[in-house]
């Protein structure tokens, strides 16, 4: 039986064409036309979805198959709309806004539930915070809002995908969903309000859109790709391109044989995609017009009167059976895929575990399609209220979000709790010179807790302006910040580079409150501030580096602390920072001190999960794996430099070990704690130069 064709989403609804009306017994052509279903295009439905998950699945990479579902959810909006003004009565926008989430939001609910049930049972805790929020994001429609913001954030970065990542081409369409209703509802009036070809008023308003957009992602794309990908209006040309085809549809006849060359040229390209472009890094600018254009061929090429040998192919039952499920697989395939990877613990999919992943999507996505989607919608589908409708929105809501605003406040309370332990029960550091407290916290639970170590960084409240007397530039903008203490401190410290100084700056305001010291940092993640660091970064370091040295200069600090080394993870080739010389006589020539920490080690792992999943001991790594058996920075010796190197306090007795103290020493595979930098805290004021007073 075919799907209803009335349906809104690419992933969810039946496929429709526009058919010539017959004259009547009177010779006269009728003007209102005729809809059919395709089953042909249910058949593209079903290959771009396969298309997502095999390339997902076993390369790793995206295949522009979601371009494929964002195109077709326009083509079946506007048809639907085309219809409606020509034949139809009117509808009001809300109703149309409604019916869509409608059949939309019941699936994508049970699909957030389940993937929040699994995530309790077996995904790390330190992951439970970002799932949280991208769930939020997901209910509301709005993951490539967040997904954009994690893209530019350094400290978002991770190896390890989210279950629910794959949300943000659903929270896309869904905005589109909602601007394209009242783009065609202002089309319907000015249709009917000046007696006007809907047909020409829908090309002429959607081809703004598709140029105006398409200009735009072009750009963006070219300017800031990783926030571009997930941006809605870098998108919405792809979404008119299917408004246009539908206009196309209705004013071309093709030959038999030219349809033919249509749909066998668009199932190539679409195919070769994935392989020949490079989706993820280059989409959505001009290179996202092949998998459209390409789509769109097969639409062509399967209309007329007589269907082609490929478009029959497509509409086979097989294929038109998956189409039906298309939404659902779309919905299940990456949690499955991700949890599998969790289970491992290993990103990589062989064949075999590909095949597995696979079958269960397929079993999973019919179970979904059969006993939520299609019973949800059936749901007094005929009523004349609204409802019905609004009630299954809300429940299926509800059901999400008070699952997880539970969930969050049952953590949020043992977070309190733990903020209150005795410092005792965390001593950190302190325990390699009093191993007796390593007894009195043998009972209390490890800081930071797992759902805390995704905020565990240090940020300060007061953002650099005039007050300090030296007005920070451009570039510095966000970066710059400092204690209320600096405003009257005789003794200023500044902290400057990336993440890695900042981890220290824990153990830092320690020391300063201690001695009434003020606190200037200066961080931008990834930039540290050797002056010949690679120059090929995406966040604009080099301008950045500079304005802090001469921000640095303007301000005279008593002191620039900065890491002037770098360990990598796994060979021991630990080396002082590119140029870093250079960036110390400059410092130095200006008169100001400079103390120079020592590097950490970082490792090919997360050590803060492996310590969560057992023993810490079965974690450590030998300090020599990542670390240089001499502090490469001594060759940087000269007057005023002064270095510091705590890594008897990082890895004691040459093991690095994930917990010292009850405490984390690491929260992913290179950083540490501010838990643990804040235990350094002594530690570090016995190498400071005595000249800080």
């Amino acid at each position: 039986m075919a799907e209803d064709p009335r349906s809104p989403g690419s992933m969810t609804s039946g496929t429709p064409v526009r058919t010539r009306s017959t004259p009547g017994r009177s010779g006269s052509r009728t003007e209102s036309p005729r809809y059919a279903y395709r089953g042909d295009i249910d058949g593209l439905r079903a290959l771009a979805v396969l298309l997502v998950v095999v390339y997902h699945v076993w390369f790793g990479r995206v295949s522009g198959g979601v371009d494929v579902f964002l195109m077709l959810s326009a083509f079946f909006l506007t048809w639907t709309a085309l219809r409606r003004i020509e034949d139809g009565p009117r509808v009001s926008p809300l109703a149309r806004i409604v019916g869509v989430f409608r059949r939309l939001v019941p699936a994508m609910a049970v699909t957030l539930i389940a993937v929040l049930a699994v995530v309790y049972g077996v995904y790390p805790a330190s992951r439970w915070p970002a799932i949280w929020e991208q769930t939020w994001a997901s209910v509301f429609y709005v993951q490539n809002w967040a997904l954009a913001g994690d893209a530019v954030d350094y400290y978002s970065r991770s190896d390890i995908p989210s279950p629910l990542q794959h949300f943000w081409s659903l929270s896309v369409q869904g905005q589109a969903f909602v601007l394209w209703i009242l783009i065609l509802a202002a089309c319907e009036y000015v249709v009917r309000r000046w007696s006007l070809a809907p047909a020409r008023v829908v090309a002429s308003v959607f081809g703004v859109v598709f140029a105006v957009s398409l200009v735009y992602s072009i750009v963006r794309t070219a300017t800031a790709q990783d926030s571009a990908y997930f941006d809605t209006f870098a998108r919405l040309w792809e979404f008119a391109a299917g408004s246009l085809l539908v206009v196309l549809l209705a004013r071309l006849q093709l030959s038999y044989a030219l349809r033919t060359a249509l749909v066998l040229v668009g199932l190539v390209g679409l195919v070769a995609t994935g392989m020949v472009l490079d989706v993820r890094g280059g989409f959505p600018g001009f290179l996202a017009l092949w998998p459209v254009l390409c789509a769109a061929a097969v639409v062509l090429g399967g209309s007329g009167q007589r269907a082609t040998l490929p478009s029959r192919m497509l509409a086979s039952r097989g294929m038109r059976r998956l189409g039906a499920d298309a939404y659902a697989l779309y919905l299940v395939h990456w949690p499955v895929l991700v949890t599998w990877m969790v289970l491992k613990k290993d990103a990589r999919i062989g064949a075999v575990d590909g095949l597995a992943v696979i079958v269960v999507s397929l079993a999973l996505a019919r179970m979904l399609t059969a006993f939520i989607d299609r019973p949800v919608r059936a749901w007094k589908r005929d009523s004349s209220s609204l409802a019905p409708a609004v009630a299954v929105i809300v429940v299926s809501v509800l059901a999400v979000t008070s699952m997880v605003g539970a969930w969050q406040i049952t953590v949020a309370v043992h977070e309190r709790r733990s903020a209150t332990a005795d410092v005792r029960d965390n001593p950190g550091a302190a325990v390699l010179r009093n191993p007796l407290l390593a007894v009195e916290s043998s009972e209390a639970p490890m800081l930071p807790l797992p759902t805390q170590v995704h905020a565990d960084w240090v940020q300060l409240d007061e953002v650099c302006d005039a007050r300090l007397g030296v007005e920070p530039d451009e570039p510095l903008y966000g970066t710059c910040f400092f204690t209320p203490e600096t405003l009257s401190s005789d003794t200023v410290i500044v902290v400057g580079g990336d993440s890695h100084a900042q981890q220290f700056t824990a153990a830092v305001l320690e020391v300063a409150a201690d001695n009434g010291w003020g606190v200037v940092t200066l961080i931008k993640g990834g930039c540290a501030l050797g002056a010949d660091e690679p120059e090929d970064d995406p966040v604009g370091c080099g301008e950045w580096r500079d304005s802090v040295l001469d921000y640095v200069a303007r301000l005279a600090p008593a002191a620039v602390m900065t890491v002037v080394t770098r360990a990598d993870a796994g060979d021991g080739e630990e080396v002082v920072r590119p140029g870093m010389d250079r960036t110390i006589d400059r410092i130095l020539s200006a008169g100001i001190d400079v103390i120079g920490l020592r590097d950490n080690p970082r490792f090919t792992f997360d050590m803060f999960e492996c310590v969560q999943e057992g023993d810490p001991d079965a974690c450590a790594v030998a300090r020599s794996a990542s670390l240089a058996s001499v502090n490469p920075a001594e060759a940087l010796e000269r007057d005023g430099l002064h270095l510091v190197d705590l890594t008897d306090l990082i890895c004691p007795q040459d093991i690095c070990s994930g917990a010292i103290g009850n405490t984390a020493v690491y929260r992913d595979d290179n950083h540490l704690t501010t838990h643990y930098s804040a235990s350094l805290a002594p530690f570090l004021a016995e190498q400071l130069p005595l000249s800080l007073g």
